[in-house]
């Protein structure tokens, strides 16, 4: 899979509303929620992969990134997804001499993935303030 690097990724491989809209049966409410949940654990998946790479336990970078990749198949984040997955291959395989290089990648999806979701939500309250 080639991608340039000087290119903006589109924001719906970054996240896809309608996706994640999908995975709730439509129910706004329901995804707010969710969505607001993973946004508050984010931080901490993340730091679970930095934590698992600097004890050079392959099994904890492995769980921590497969936990972090399903969280983030719910909301249709290609990008994010897809770099969940190298990291989690790379603690499968033991390979944590690349990790750094994909937390450095990861860091950036995710912080991508937290600016877009954050912008959507808020752009969902004030649409149901309005109601």
């Amino acid at each position: 899979m080639s991608t340039s690097r000087n290119n903006e990724p589109s924001v719906k491989d970054v996240f896809d509303l309608f996706s994640a809209l999908e995975t709730v049966d439509g129910d706004q409410d329901l995804f707010m929620e969710i969505a607001e949940l993973f946004l508050d654990d984010l931080t901490d998946s993340i730091a679970g992969i930095r934590d698992g790479i600097a004890r050079n336990d392959a099994n904890a970078v492995e769980q921590a990134a497969h936990s972090l990749k399903g969280s983030v198949s719910n909301f249709g984040a290609k990008r994010a997804f897809y770099t969940a997955y190298r990291m989690e291959i790379l603690g499968r395989e033991g390979k944590l001499s690349e990790a750094d290089l994909i937390l450095s990648e990861l860091e950036k999806e995710f912080k991508d993935l937290e600016s877009v979701m954050k912008e959507t939500l808020k752009g969902m309250k004030s649409e149901g303030s309005d109601r």
